[in-house]
């Protein structure tokens, strides 16, 4: 199953069981560090974890604003989406329009620290925008049970089944999800033309970086 590092349950805490409790996690979530965990570090905790760790990606145009509303529900009982006028203050306070925005700032460093981490290391990136994706959906859920065969743990369905699989538990539960919001008049959380050519290039440099940091490791 999959746990939250962040339960303060006794039986589920940083996704560990007592002994003789008959609850397993497979994986377990953490957002470190755009919520940071220093009390110990996550690089402390290795001897409690697989040295394996999935990185999850996400487009930055939509990842900001599914932030601000996740934060607005969990935090202050939100219900329904995010007043607009309260979307376009957030992101001009957060995402901004220079070099200097912090929501990208974030973004960045989320992949990075977990990328470079020891002694963790990444076995999959695992973008949002594939998972409802009819190509790389099935593709992608194929190489997550991989990864978790390659750890030990059982997968119960064959390759064969594994479109199957992706379509009725993972694409047709998004699609009407997102078709539940369109009845329900939720907006798209738009940018500004200087905030979407910053964020444009900011990826841009970002992906020179990585390969610049990857070339040097390759030696």
């Amino acid at each position: 199953s999959i746990q939250s590092y962040y339960r303060v349950s006794p039986h589920l805490k940083r996704c560990h069981t007592p002994f003789n409790q008959k609850i397993e996690a497979v994986t377990c979530e953490i957002v470190h560090p755009i919520v940071p965990c220093q009390r110990p570090h996550p690089s402390q905790q290795a001897d409690n974890f697989s040295s394996m760790i999935l990185v999850g990606l996400r487009n930055p145009l939509t990842a900001f604003s599914a932030t601000q509303q996740s934060k607005a529900e969990t935090y202050h009982g939100q219900q329904g989406q995010v007043e607009k006028e309260k979307w376009i203050e957030f992101r001009d306070d957060f995402v901004g329009s220079t070099n200097d925005s912090h929501m990208m700032k974030e973004w960045k460093n989320f992949i990075m620290e977990w990328r470079d981490m020891k002694p963790y290391t990444v076995d999959a990136y695992m973008p949002w925008e594939y998972w409802i994706d009819e190509t790389q959906g099935p593709a992608l859920v194929e190489n997550l049970s991989l990864v978790l065969k390659n750890e030990g743990f059982p997968v119960l369905y064959d390759d064969e089944d594994m479109e199957c699989l992706w379509h009725k538990h993972i694409y047709e539960p998004t699609i009407a999800g997102e078709n539940k919001y369109f009845e329900e008049g939720w907006y798209v959380p738009e940018y500004t033309l200087n905030q979407l050519e910053m964020i444009a290039g900011e990826l841009e440099k970002f992906a020179t970086e990585i390969k610049e940091k990857m070339r040097k490791e390759d030696g």
